[in-house]
């Protein structure tokens, strides 16, 4: 039946561990995507066009599929949902509560949450990649 919903499956343990991969996960994906807008935003401010940022990930290891996609879409406007800001954001929240209950932090993703309940005041509903509008 997994095999039909998804592209893999993976055991991960006992019951409840799916869910904290999924926090874990999207810890990963929530920070990918900051550091994305981030980096397009600080090559525009240095007066770097920011198109050749990702054409140079593009062609390095530096980045990932994911990432050079989701900053193709930060430049061009483009912030259709695939994951909503709200969801995502939603998503790391929970993560850094789930740190916070295992006795870790999150620094990277507490700092982000500010700017990106600021950017879902207006978003929320746009793609997670809208946080380039306010980096």
């Amino acid at each position: 039946m997994f095999g039909a919903l998804g592209r893999a499956t993976f055991w991960l343990g006992p019951a409840g561990d799916g869910t904290k991969a999924k926090r874990v996960l999207n810890s990963w994906l929530v920070s990918l995507v900051e550091a994305t807008a981030e980096t397009l935003s600080f090559a525009g401010h240095l007066g770097l066009d920011p198109a050749s940022i990702v054409e140079l990930l593009r062609s390095t290891p530096l980045g990932s599929p994911y990432a050079v996609h989701k900053a193709t879409t930060m430049l061009a406007g483009n912030f259709t949902p695939a994951f909503a800001l709200k969801h995502a954001l939603k998503d790391a929240e929970l993560a850094v509560q789930a740190a916070h209950s295992s006795g870790t932090r999150l620094a990277l993703t507490e700092a982000l949450l500010p700017r990106w309940r600021q950017t879902a005041l207006l978003h929320a509903d746009n793609d997670l990649s809208a946080v380039y509008i306010t980096a």
